[in-house]
């Protein structure tokens, strides 16, 4: 960390977790809110150095930033990575255009269809093993983007039949264009998502893992959750926990 702060990467392209202001080109969204709350509980400032997802989790461990807070679900195989504390849940959520022209309800639904999703995210992964699983003999057609924003905007475009997003994000996709896209079904594949730190930081980790309990515990957490209209996604206290270091085998 340098005096006085503490960087978190975040790729800004997940509204209303993390994006820019496009009148001030600052970061905004509930991940903004939750690692500055966090830095001022450890008497830093809170500085976000934006970073794209495929490359977040190199980039902390390069020693690029502190922390990483960018909407990352906790799986198996990031916790072999790096060391976690929970914030938040959210799960995968379809996309599809206003009337839902192809009758989407559900995951089974997309098998056959095109689906965009952005490059080597949580949703990329779920259309790959419903195409070797659900979908095996009438594969999703994917259609990968670099960026979130970009899969979103192909749907809007007629080029694909729908889009695989974080729940939170489509949610809020849907709130700023009601009269162009709406949601196929609920939530699923619900987890929580973490603060991702290394391992090897172990002052940092045991830090945010302390101010983020204290934010909880002062009701500074549930705010920023009714800011952002994001209730559905608190998780207990409990949750917030630190994950096993990963295994060096």
């Amino acid at each position: 960390m340098r005096p006085g702060t503490i960087t978190f990467l975040s790729d800004t392209t997940y509204p209303p977790q993390e994006s820019i202001d496009p009148g001030t080109q600052q970061a905004v969204g509930f991940d903004i809110d939750i690692a500055q709350a966090i830095a001022a509980k450890m008497g830093l400032a809170a500085t976000i150095q934006k970073t794209d997802s495929p490359q977040i989790v190199g980039a902390l461990l390069a020693k690029k930033g502190d922390a990483i807070i960018s909407a990352l679900q906790i799986t198996p195989d990031l916790e072999r990575q790096v060391a976690l504390v929970a914030y938040f849940r959210a799960g995968q959520a379809i996309l599809v255009r206003k009337g839902n022209p192809s009758g989407i309800g559900g995951l089974t639904d997309l098998c056959g269809k095109n689906v965009s999703v952005q490059v080597q995210s949580p949703e990329e992964n779920t259309v790959d093993e419903a195409n070797g699983g659900v979908c095996k003999g009438n594969a999703i057609k994917k259609h990968v983007y670099p960026t979130d924003l970009q899969a979103v905007l192909i749907l809007k475009q007629r080029g694909v039949d729908a889009a695989l997003d974080d729940s939170p994000v489509a949610a809020y996709f849907v709130k700023q264009t009601p009269d162009q896209l709406e949601l196929a079904g609920g939530p699923f594949k619900t987890n929580p998502e973490g603060i991702a730190i290394d391992p090897k930081n172990g002052d940092v980790l045991k830090a945010v893992q302390q101010a983020m309990l204290a934010i909880y515990q002062d009701g500074s957490y549930r705010q920023i959750l009714t800011k952002w209209n994001l209730l559905d996604g608190e998780i207990p206290v409990s949750q917030i926990v630190v994950s096993p270091s990963p295994t060096t085998s």
